[in-house]
């Protein structure tokens, strides 16, 4: 897979435009198609995205939070077929183009002969409503139009705003349908206050991401946890905000991480007591996968009923990850 951030005409290509955000079913059903189209052709086939999700441009204050980084999409993009990925910084020259001066500028700067365009994909400021009219600007500038057929198969409807939902509402196994892989995020490990090593469980505190990237509904998880060893191993993660204990030292399930989450304002934490593994991983990248929803963050009397509680968890984690 080649990166493009600079003009490059040293292909000819078809390409389809996107966010890509999460590179989940459909995205991938639309680059399958995009493949057909380029070999009948004899094209290269490359996805056009951006560098951030328009909408932070646009109405900042409805931009979403993001399922992948940067540079997950442009990997996952490339694995899925693109031969090319080229990124577009998404700033007011690119917001205020027509659907014909974008045309042009993708035939003029990345070789572009043809464009996919998924049933409900729309792009230029003028917003044009029907496939017809992409055809008769694409033919006035000189790139094929070629409408994508919907996206059918399981989980189907499936969009990067429905698998915010899934995530919001503690639905994790939806969104691994959707996305065709469970939803994980990846950070540092970094100090806590250490109670869930006191009470015999110990948990890596994630730090959290850089991006602004979608923190699934508060509490506790069976999820799955790739150490930096490269090994899949099974957890319980806790992602809170309040404090579960009634003591001054402890200030979430297991253990609090003291972190900041983007846009939220309040701390936040996402902790994992990663089963049956002892090693030392602070300052380490670990991967976090959330698989099944176990139950909200709540409140304790007193350490001896959390410690019975998250006893119960990992049983019901390990049950589920079974």
């Amino acid at each position: 897979m080649n990166l493009i951030t600079k003009h490059d005409t040293s292909a000819r290509r078809i390409a389809a435009v996107g966010m890509y955000d999460g590179v989940h079913l459909g995205h991938r059903f639309l680059i399958d198609y995009l493949g057909v189209e380029a070999r009948s052709r004899g094209l290269v086939p490359a996805v056009v995205t951006f560098s951030r999700h328009p909408l932070t441009l646009v109405r900042p204050l409805q931009a979403p939070a993001l399922l992948n980084t940067l540079e997950e999409r442009v990997t996952m993009i490339g694995e899925a077929g693109a031969r090319d990925v080229i990124l577009l910084s998404f700033n007011d020259s690119l917001r205020h183009m027509s659907a014909e001066e974008f045309l042009r500028e993708l035939k003029g700067k990345f070789g572009i002969e043809a464009l996919v365009l998924g049933f409900n994909n729309r792009f230029g400021h003028d917003r044009m409503e029907s496939m017809d009219q992409y055809r008769a600007v694409g033919e006035k500038v000189g790139v094929e139009v070629i409408p994508a057929p919907e996206y059918r198969g399981e989980a189907s409807p499936v969009s990067s705003s429905i698998i915010r939902r899934y995530l919001s509402e503690g639905r994790p196994e939806d969104a691994t349908r959707a996305l065709g892989r469970p939803y994980a995020l990846r950070g540092r490990v970094i100090n806590g206050k250490r109670l869930g090593r006191t009470l015999g469980f110990p948990t890596a505190n994630l730090s959290m991401p850089d991006y602004q990237a979608l923190i699934p509904k508060t509490g506790v998880y069976a999820a799955y946890v790739t150490t930096p060893d490269g090994v899949r191993r099974k957890a319980v993660v806790n992602v809170g905000y309040r404090p579960t204990v009634d003591s001054p030292e402890a200030s979430a399930d297991y253990r609090h991480a003291g972190t900041s989450a983007s846009g939220t304002g309040s701390a936040l934490s996402i902790e994992a007591h990663i089963l049956d593994f002892v090693g030392y991983i602070y300052d380490e990248e670990i991967k976090v996968e959330f698989m099944k929803y176990i139950r909200p963050e709540r409140r304790f009397a007193d350490t001896t009923k959390l410690s019975a509680q998250v006893k119960d968890d990992i049983a019901t984690a390990r049950k589920g990850l079974s």
